[in-house]
């Protein structure tokens, strides 16, 4: 079995991957470089409140991380800012408590304030789906309160277009 942590020969085939010659590191060397560039440690770390697990559960950290981005939160910027800072590989692969412990948030206040930008864009999505289809579900609303037992949406047109209770 070949050794990762040195570059390996170039004697006999070559190989077809062109990522076997270079020199590999694992993750875990690469997960503390990052952290000690935040300036966090690994007992920091394990004594913080675990958020990413919360937020993963909830349709995943990309979900949640758009959502963040729509946010006007100064915590929620402080955050994206830090992470933004970041590495592609570091961006990635860290702890969103150790990004938060980094940029000095309270990870609590930082998981409430992910939930409210999820919830948010969630409603203004479900908004803009509405506008948008709204013409068809006129039409379709008209077309069956012509219908001789289209009382209910009789009724709901008038509700809508002469603002009765």
């Amino acid at each position: 079995m070949p050794r990762w942590d040195r570059p390996v020969p170039r004697e006999g085939r070559w190989s077809r991957n062109p990522g076997a010659y270079k020199m590999r590191f694992t993750s875990a060397a690469r997960k503390a470089r990052a952290l000690r560039k935040l300036g966090v440690s690994a007992d920091q770390l394990a004594s913080a409140t675990k958020i990413t697990p919360l937020l993963r559960a909830g349709g995943g950290l990309k979900a949640v991380l758009v959502a963040m981005r729509f946010s006007r939160d100064p915590v929620v910027k402080c955050f994206l800012e830090k992470r933004d800072s970041l590495g592609v590989w570091a961006r990635e692969n860290t702890p969103w408590e150790a990004i938060g412990l980094a940029a000095g948030i309270d990870l609590i206040r930082l998981l409430g304030a992910a939930l409210l930008a999820r919830w948010e864009r969630s409603m203004t999505v479900g908004e803009l789906i509405a506008i948008c289809n709204a013409p068809e579900v006129m039409k379709k609303r008209v077309k069956y309160a012509l219908l001789p037992g289209g009382w209910r949406d009789r009724d709901a047109l008038e509700k809508l277009v002469l603002r009765l209770p």
